[in-house]
């Protein structure tokens, strides 16, 4: 290997829907997501809002 670590191809390699996603993202007021462990997100407009749900995450997981 050339570089320690790094396996000597290329580590990803995005998809078309992902490049065109990037370049024309969704017109939404969110800025932060965090992802519930079933397949859904809770979305947030700030970082305040986004801390609280990170919390609430972590609180239903140890139910």
């Amino acid at each position: 290997y050339l570089h320690p670590g790094l396996p000597p191809g290329p580590i990803c390699n995005p998809g078309i829907k992902s490049i065109e996603a990037a370049v024309n993202p969704a017109d939404v007021d969110y800025l932060y997501f965090v992802a519930r462990g079933d397949g859904s997100h809770i979305f947030s407009r700030t970082y305040s809002e986004h801390i609280r749900a990170i919390a609430q995450i972590k609180k239903d997981r140890r139910i």
